[in-house]
């Protein structure tokens, strides 16, 4: 009888710490999403790789509307035009997108609340019955134009390279144009919008290209602990080492470190840095008697 009792109060207590840590696991703001009724602003025109990241994070849910440029994206959101904007903001292979970056650092009002990763494969769209000898000028956005570069340097070395505002921008440009002397690195999606060929698939550089992209929002930042959390970090290179230091000490796991200039003295950063394995206390605790300045960006999961 006595272990009986025994085995059920352990069981009790078990059940209640179980209990405690998913209490303390849901502390906070949670992130919410209104995936029905989303208006989401992205790079556009239609049939970019941004646009197929919506998709995937809202589900096919929702309204979309592109913009040509990132920074027009984001500021639909800060103007109340849509209630969500996602950039791109890290390739495998052409690394930081760092235009991007800096317009979210830039804007002060927005949070993070999701994240999407995208696998990308490149292809070399043409006009119907174009062959590869009549190609003498690409059009590409720069990271497509990246990835796709050890490809182009052995198949096209002579080709005229044209950075575009987007990939998308790239295809529409060589489908207007209708000469068969232009070709655009795209996606497959992009083809069929446009009413262009592959003539080369899958022409990234390596098999493993995913570009990551954030979902901005002008809600409060969310504090509930998530899969990711990221903040911008302003301050000198020098205080880097002591911030991974207790970055370490708290069991935090750094995913991605971004610096751009702060733009005021040599050697003075802003630091976007993402991470998993952190709580919002955690973050707090970060702040703590640092040499930095800190913005919280949010905590949030990703696709």
């Amino acid at each position: 009888m006595k272990k009986t009792v025994s085995v059920l109060l352990a069981f009790v207590l078990c059940v209640s710490l179980i209990g405690c840590s998913n209490q303390k696991a849901a502390k906070g703001t949670p992130v919410q999403i209104d995936y029905d009724n989303a208006t989401v602003s992205y790079l556009g025109p239609e049939g970019t790789y941004t646009q197929e990241a919506c998709e995937k994070f809202f589900d096919g849910k929702g309204s979309y509307s592109p913009y040509e440029t990132v920074p027009e994206a984001v500021q639909a959101l800060t103007d109340g035009k849509s209630n969500y904007a996602v950039i791109p903001q890290e390739n495998t292979i052409g690394g930081a997108v760092i235009d991007y970056v800096d317009t979210l650092i830039a804007n002060e009002n927005v949070s993070v609340v999701g994240e999407v990763e995208l696998p990308i494969s490149q292809n070399l769209l043409v006009l119907p019955g174009t062959a590869l000898s009549e190609i003498k000028t690409v059009y590409s956005h720069k990271q497509g134009i990246a990835q796709g570069k050890e490809w182009l340097e052995k198949n096209l070395p002579n080709a005229e390279v044209i950075e575009a505002s987007s990939t998308a921008e790239g295809a529409k440009t060589v489908a207007k144009g209708k000469d068969k002397s232009c070709a655009a690195i795209a996606s497959a999606g992009c083809a069929e919008v446009y009413g262009l060929e592959i003539l080369a698939a899958g022409i990234q550089n390596n098999d493993k290209n995913v570009t990551r992209f954030y979902v901005l929002s002008k809600d409060e930042p969310a504090t509930a602990t998530a899969e990711r959390l990221a903040f911008v970090a302003n301050g000198t290179a020098k205080d880097l080492l002591k911030l991974a230091a207790e970055m370490d000490k708290l069991g935090v796991t750094l995913v991605a470190l971004h610096d751009r200039p702060e733009k005021t003295e040599l050697g003075n950063y802003c630091y976007l840095i993402e991470c998993s394995n952190c709580s919002y206390e955690d973050y707090q605790s970060l702040t703590n008697n640092s040499n930095f300045t800190f913005r919280y960006l949010g905590s949030y999961s990703v696709k």
